[in-house]
């Protein structure tokens, strides 16, 4: 029996890439429908709507209220971490797509070029993001 080399990176890539498309095919929705959405349809009254709340949230205020004093900063950081893997799996998963849509194309003879950019690039936005997320308070 030949040993071969076994390809670990690619089942870690397509892991990566279904994750980023359940994040983003359950949570955008609630995103769009919360930015967009439930104020013009009056779902949610603007003139109860405050930033205090937000801000809290992402200071980990009301965690303190739900959690506990002990687990109070916990508010502060999963938020943070919820944006994260909302920009980071969604940048895994539309530029793996991407990638696949470039290959058949007729690039597929430029995967060893075009792997290294798509990857870096969602790699790139994924650490801005958490530079961004956890940068401010």
């Amino acid at each position: 029996m030949a040993e071969g080399r076994i390809d670990r990176l690619t089942p870690t890539v397509w892991g990566i890439f279904s994750l980023g498309g359940f994040v983003i095919a359950f949570l955008l929705p609630v995103f769009i429908v919360m930015n967009s959405l439930a104020y013009p349809f009056r779902l949610v009254p603007f003139e109860r709507v405050g930033h205090d709340g937000a801000l809290g949230w992402l200071r980990g205020d009301p965690a303190a209220a739900l959690l506990g004093s002990s687990l109070a900063w916990i508010g502060g950081w999963l938020s943070k971490l919820f944006l994260v893997v909302v920009i980071g799996g969604g940048l895994f998963h539309g530029l793996h797509r991407l990638k696949y849509v470039l290959y058949d194309a007729g690039l597929h003879r430029a995967k060893r070029v075009l792997d290294p950019i798509v990857y870096g690039i969602a790699g790139a936005g994924t650490a801005a993001a958490v530079f961004l997320a956890f940068s401010f308070p």
